[in-house]
């Protein structure tokens, strides 16, 4: 398992149902699409089956360096980002990630028992597939599994963990190794 943490590099985020200048350019690019139902669908990265994420008004969309959006609940993203006068940046705290050719964490193992998380070594390009964000996201066996969150009960063993997957060229540039 790898230790790691963001490093101190600005995000460029928005809040959707705001009407911002970030919401209307990814609106008009086809990255992020406004349901009938008031919802948004997010297509980032690992959208897969013409599928993006779903995300409520209010919640926050954060957009890596090449520009796909990627959103987080407006609980998680205040909770852990500050605006400065640089604009937001994320709160550095080691999360723990794990990338293919490690061995199995407890929280992967958790995630694979669990079925929560699904690899299939047939398809490189879709390696890795979860439900997130209510839909079905996939991403090739290059990505890393990022942790924000593993629940634990007494004893130790994992009952829950919230997780993604990122890309390894945007995991390198964006995070700080602490241990591997």
């Amino acid at each position: 398992m790898i230790v790691m943490k963001r490093g101190d590099i600005p995000v460029v985020a928005c809040r959707l149902g705001d009407g911002s200048e970030l919401e209307k350019q990814l609106l008009a690019s086809g990255a992020l699409k406004r349901l009938d139902d008031g919802r948004y669908e997010v297509f980032s990265r690992e959208a897969v089956n013409s599928c993006g994420e779903l995300a409520e008004p209010g919640s926050y969309v954060k957009v890596d360096r090449e520009g796909f959006p990627y959103p987080n609940s407006a609980e998680y993203f205040l909770a852990n980002h500050e605006l400065t006068e640089r604009g937001y940046v994320q709160r550095p705290r080691p999360l723990e990630a794990w990338r293919e050719g490690q061995p199995l964490s407890d929280a992967m193992r958790f995630l694979l028992d669990s079925g929560r998380l699904t690899i299939d070594r047939q398809h490189p390009e879709r390696y890795f597939s979860a439900w997130l964000w209510g839909t079905l996201l996939s991403s090739n066996r290059d990505a890393v599994i990022v942790f924000y969150e593993i629940a634990r009960a007494e004893d130790g063993r994992v009952t829950d963990a919230q997780f993604n997957f990122v890309v390894r060229e945007e995991f390198e540039r964006t995070y700080d190794i602490l241990e591997n």
